[in-house]
C-alpha cells in the first residue's frame, strides 16, 4: 500500500494514558480491565487543571465465593488494582512514572469515573434480606456448587405470601423484588469498598463523592420495562437475576476535586439516569456542577 499522510500529532504521552490493568491481580490471563487517565485544561493558561480518568475494575466471578467468610477476594483485587489508579495520578502530578520525568505539573483536579464494579458486602446484604441463619446456610454451600440454594427472605412476604431468594454461583433472585426497595436504605449500608479502600495502607490518594441517592446501577436484565420510566421502586422489576444489586459506577473525587464541586455555581447533582427499556445491565451514573473557565 501507498504510504497515507504522516499521523496527526497527539496529545503528549503525560497527558493521556491508557494502561491495563497487570493480569495477576485476577487470575493468569489478561483481562481488558484498566483505566484511561487523560489531563485537561481548562479556559487555556490560567484555568482550572482536571485529570479525569475513566476505570474498568474487576467484577466478582462468583456469589458464593464472595459469601466466603473474611475479606472478598475480588474486592481486594479491586482494591490493589485502584491503587494502581491512584498511584498514576500522583506519578502524573509529580512528574514521575506517569509524567515521564517532566517538572511537576500544575495543582489539579482529580475526577474518577466508571464501572467501578463495587460490590455490596454480599454476607451484609444476605444477613439484611435472609437473616443470620440465611447467612449460615449460605456460607455452608461449596463455592463450586451450581443447585440454587432457597433462602427465606426476612421481611419480604407481603401479600403474596413467603418470599425466598434463590442463591448460586451465578444467581441472586428474588421472588419479591420490591423488598430491595424497602430496604435500599439498609443495603446501602453494605457499599463499604470504597470506604474500605480509602482507610487502607495502598491508599495514597483519598477519594470521596457525593451522598448515593439512587439506586443500584446494576444489574439490570436487557429486554425489560415497557418504555416508560420506572416510578420509585420500579426499579427493581427491571433486575437481572444473576448478581445483588450494587452501586457499580460512580463519579469519584480527590479533595481538590471535592473542593471545586463544592464552589460550584448551581447545586451539584449527582444521579443516574434509569432506562425506560433496558438496552444494557448498567445504569448511566452523572456528576453534573459548574467550574469557572478561568
Amino acid at each position: 500500500w501507498p504510504p497515507g499522510p504522516p499521523p496527526r500529532p497527539g496529545p503528549p504521552p503525560r497527558h493521556c494514558r491508557h494502561e491495563r490493568f497487570p493480569r495477576h491481580l485476577y487470575g493468569s490471563t489478561w483481562s481488558r480491565k484498566g483505566y484511561l487517565l487523560t489531563r485537561w485544561q481548562l479556559g487555556g493558561g490560567g484555568g482550572a487543571v482536571l485529570d479525569l480518568v475513566n476505570v474498568h475494575n474487576f467484577h466478582d466471578e462468583s456469589n458464593l465465593a464472595a459469601l466466603a467468610a473474611g475479606a472478598s477476594t475480588y474486592a481486594s483485587c479491586r482494591q490493589q488494582a485502584l491503587s494502581l489508579v491512584t498511584a498514576a495520578l500522583l506519578g502524573l502530578r509529580g512528574g514521575g512514572a506517569a509524567g515521564g520525568g517532566a517538572a511537576p505539573a500544575p495543582a489539579s483536579a482529580a475526577f474518577l469515573f466508571g464501572d467501578f464494579n463495587f460490590r455490596l458486602d454480599l454476607a451484609h446484604a444476605v444477613s439484611l434480606l435472609c437473616g443470620a441463619e440465611g447467612l449460615q446456610r449460605a456460607r455452608a454451600v461449596a463455592a463450586a456448587d451450581a443447585t440454587p440454594l432457597r433462602l427465606e427472605t426476612s421481611g419480604g412476604s407481603g401479600e403474596g405470601g413467603d418470599g425466598y431468594l434463590l442463591l448460586g454461583p451465578k444467581q441472586f433472585e428474588l421472588s419479591q423484588p420490591s423488598l430491595l426497595a424497602r430496604k435500599l436504605t439498609e443495603l446501602r449500608g453494605s457499599d463499604r469498598e470504597l470506604a474500605a479502600f480509602s482507610a487502607s495502607a495502598e491508599c495514597a490518594l483519598p477519594l470521596e463523592e457525593l451522598p448515593l441517592a439512587f439506586p443500584p446501577s446494576y444489574a439490570y436484565r436487557e429486554g425489560k420495562g415497557d418504555g416508560t420510566p420506572p416510578d420509585e421502586a420500579g426499579w427493581c422489576d427491571l433486575l437481572a437475576s444473576k448478581r445483588c444489586p450494587a452501586w457499580c459506577d460512580r463519579v469519584l473525587m480527590d479533595r481538590t476535586g471535592g473542593a471545586l464541586v463544592a464552589a460550584s455555581a448551581v447545586t451539584a447533582e449527582y444521579g443516574h439516569e434509569p432506562q425506560p427499556r433496558v438496552l444494557t445491565d448498567h445504569n448511566q451514573v452523572y456528576l453534573a456542577f459548574s467550574v469557572e473557565s478561568r
